[in-house]
């Protein structure tokens, strides 16, 4: 399978080297950027021998040798190599979020079959192991921080943990928001009504993380990437004192299990999968759209 990358940034790196170690062959690469320096070190170092500037040649091409397109460049481009790829019937992975606005996805959700949105976390083992507890123990609550530098990185950085409740309840609500110019605190609730408590503190300083609360369980990530379960409380004695240690039954290192960004070899192997029409795990267009819908409620 071949495919072509558009958009030559740092994202562009882990998308050639995924798609590589699932055996895509790279057929070209395009930037919107004629100053780039990036792409000439890109395309020396995984030896992309096809190269553009223009962006309309490069699709053309694309259609011709019958290549899939990654769009990981500027979400300002978005809008229209995403139109001209599915006017010329090409499959696209599309790096999340795709657009800021909700109104934007309208014009694409009839072209469900062709675009599969690149939201790596949903592919983390640790997601899948949750998403399987989840259906066999009772969910108590979910608390998770979100430290982000400003509103605006809600929509474009936040998404991922919209994304990750999303692929895990595929419904929830937002049922309460208190705001000011330091924080959001929101509470979601899911289709079993169980809460969800989302606070995104502004400049704070600590890890993204995300805490299950079970009957007989707790999962803490935190980052994202590494997972702890504990599964029990044990008694110490410390100092004459009794303290209570949680026991970690199991952890998951995303970093430890690929040699690349986590989530991207998994993602690529579904996109594969996708594009021979298999059963994959994917975010579609219509997800996407309720994705950026969800991360907007929160912001405005």
């Amino acid at each position: 399978m071949k495919i072509s990358i558009f958009g030559s940034s740092s994202i562009a790196h882990h998308h050639i080297l995924a798609a590589k170690k699932n055996n895509f062959k790279i057929h070209s690469i395009c930037t919107s950027n004629k100053k780039s320096k990036n792409i000439k070190l890109v395309s020396k170092k995984f030896n992309i021998k096809n190269i553009y500037y223009d962006w309309i040649s490069f699709l053309k091409d694309c259609r011709l040798n019958n290549c899939s397109v990654v769009i990981c460049g500027r979400i300002s481009d978005n809008e229209k190599i995403l139109k001209k790829c599915l006017e010329y019937n090409l499959s696209v992975l599309i790096e999340k979020p795709i657009f800021s606005s909700c109104k934007k996805f309208d014009k694409f959700m009839n072209n469900k079959k062709n675009i599969f949105v690149g939201y790596n976390r949903i592919y983390y083992s640790s997601i899948s192991k949750i998403k399987k507890i989840i259906l066999k123990e009772k969910l108590i609550n979910i608390s998770i921080k979100c430290p982000e530098k400003n509103i605006k990185s809600i929509i474009f950085n936040s998404c991922h943990i919209i994304s990750i409740l999303n692929h895990l309840f595929e419904e929830i609500k937002l049922v309460k928001k208190i705001k000011n110019k330091n924080f959001i605190f929101c509470i979601f609730k899911t289709k079993l009504k169980v809460p969800i408590f989302l606070n995104f503190t502004f400049n704070a300083i600590e890890n993204f993380s995300i805490e299950f609360n079970f009957k007989n369980k707790k999962i803490i990530l935190s980052p994202i990437e590494k997972m702890i379960l504990y599964n029990k409380v044990y008694k110490k004695k410390y100092r004459k004192t009794n303290i209570y240690i949680p026991n970690i039954k199991k952890i998951i290192d995303e970093y430890k299990i690929d040699s690349i960004k986590p989530g991207f070899t998994a993602q690529y192997r579904n996109f594969k999968n996708f594009l021979k029409n298999r059963k994959n795990i994917k975010i579609d267009i219509s997800a996407a759209k309720k994705i950026i819908s969800l991360c907007n409620d929160i912001v405005n």
